[in-house]
């Protein structure tokens, strides 16, 4: 009799556990083209680039000669931006921050993040006609560029966002509520109302 009544409790318990780790942990990225999220392929111009999950948006960036562009990591968790063969970008990630680089040669500029697979980008500078990059110098063609330098119109493009926790807490309370009922379920099975019922 006593087997029986810590099995469900066992259950209930383990269920609890299993449901909150699934619904606390981080997804995980598709591997796929178009920045690894799965989502189509983004082409626009503009003067930055959103990184949220686990996508480059736009996946294909469109800047003139001499222009700045502005990473964004709106994600929870770090990404990098780096250069094809390292010429530009840093392997270092980051996070809720911005990092900005400016390409001062015409050219195609591939990117990706070095932390997760599938996720790759593009910046398209001028016509797109531009020689392989051999070395990245202070000079160029891509340089980074320091945020108090940058003149930018709308200056929270490189604010660091204020960090929210609400989808933990979310996830936090929906687990124990899940608990919750998991006890009351097993307790309702051990009342001695309930042992009689199953004594008949």
């Amino acid at each position: 009799m006593r087997a029986r009544g810590r099995r469900p409790k066992a259950f209930a318990v383990v269920g609890a556990v299993l449901l909150g780790a699934l619904v606390l942990l981080p997804g995980v990225a598709s591997a796929s083209g178009g920045g690894g999220c799965g989502q189509p392929v983004t082409d626009a111009t503009a003067s930055g680039v959103d990184i949220e999950d686990f996508c480059f948006s736009p996946t294909i960036v469109r800047v003139g000669v001499g222009d700045a562009v502005t990473f964004t990591n709106v994600d929870p968790f770090p990404h990098s931006v780096l250069g094809a063969n390292a010429t530009w970008g840093d392997y270092a990630g980051f996070k809720r921050n911005s990092v900005t680089y400016r390409f001062s040669e015409p050219g195609v500029y591939p990117y990706v993040c070095t932390y997760h697979l599938g996720m790759v980008g593009v910046v398209v500078v001028g016509n797109g006609v531009g020689g392989a990059i051999g070395t990245s110098t202070a000079d160029g063609p891509v340089t980074k560029v320091d945020a108090s330098d940058l003149a930018l119109e709308n200056t929270s493009a490189v604010d660091e966002p204020s960090e929210t926790n609400w989808p933990v807490f979310v996830a936090a309370a929906f687990a124990i509520a899940v608990g919750a009922f998991a006890l009351t379920v097993v307790r309702r099975r051990r009342s001695p109302a309930a042992r009689s019922v199953e004594g008949r």
